[in-house]
């Protein structure tokens, strides 16, 4: 059971966070307050969050500079933190007690229909359990991608796939910060290994990563190995980002 913080709290509406409320814009600061949370490092409250990320310069025109935030409060609260967009490593993190805020884009609307911050707090297998302070009953069924790809469990827990957190983040760089509690990291030997998914042929990469493979594949930038094409997920995402961003010209 998860005790979420959440920005949308009828009280907030009328709580400013910079130019805008809590209610609003506040998804970056109560993400971080749900991450510290589940790892058992502070239960920090939303408004003081808030306080701190105007106070370091984290609020900017259009939500929250994670990298000022997490800056300031990993001096404040005492935690760990790097960033990846890497899918293996989020999953091997996770895995490892560690948790993490993803960065949700615009490009693939699974968690938000703009730019979104929300906490991944456990990994079981391949299946991330997230949790998202932006609430509201009809959230996960407004949408085929929602009802398809997203599990609710309890308010404001949700589970979906690694490849889905992949897709939803893939515009944004970088697309995971990863959290961990010094006092609680696992020794090297007591970690998993990142589980990494391969393709073999065309048709078994996820339709979101065929176009950028495709142009490549034509291109003869890569071949297979005589065992198929054996791309990882995490190639074919990396492939995927520079072909968005206008960088693969073939």
């Amino acid at each position: 059971m998860y005790d979420v913080t959440f920005q949308t709290e009828v009280r907030y509406k009328s709580v400013k966070y910079g130019q805008g409320t809590i209610y609003s814009s506040a998804c970056g600061p109560a993400s971080l307050c749900n991450a510290l949370k589940v790892l058992g490092i502070a239960s920090v409250s939303l408004p003081t969050m808030c306080k701190l990320a105007v106070s370091c310069g984290a609020r900017v025109t259009g939500g929250t500079d994670m990298h000022q935030l997490l800056r300031a409060a990993s001096k404040k609260y005492a935690f760990a933190y790097r960033t990846t967009s890497k899918n293996a490593e989020l999953l091997a993190h996770l895995k490892s007690g560690g948790t993490a805020i993803l960065h949700a884009g615009t490009e693939y609307k699974l968690f938000s229909t703009s730019g979104h911050f929300v906490c991944a707090a456990a990994a079981k297998g391949s299946t991330i359990t997230v949790l998202d302070s932006y609430w509201y009953s009809s959230k996960y069924t407004s949408s085929a991608i929602r009802r398809n790809y997203v599990h609710v469990v309890n308010k404001g827990v949700v589970q979906t796939s690694l490849t889905q957190c992949g897709k939803a983040t893939i515009d944004r760089a970088p697309s995971y910060y990863l959290l961990s509690n010094p006092k609680q990291d696992a020794h090297p030997s007591e970690q998993e290994e990142p589980d990494m998914t391969y393709y073999k042929e065309f048709k078994d990469i996820p339709l979101y990563y065929q176009d950028a493979v495709k142009k490549l594949l034509d291109a003869g930038a890569i071949a297979g190995t005589g065992k198929g094409l054996e791309l990882s997920e995490d190639l074919c995402r990396a492939f995927t980002i520079l072909d968005k961003a206008g960088l693969l010209k073939l």
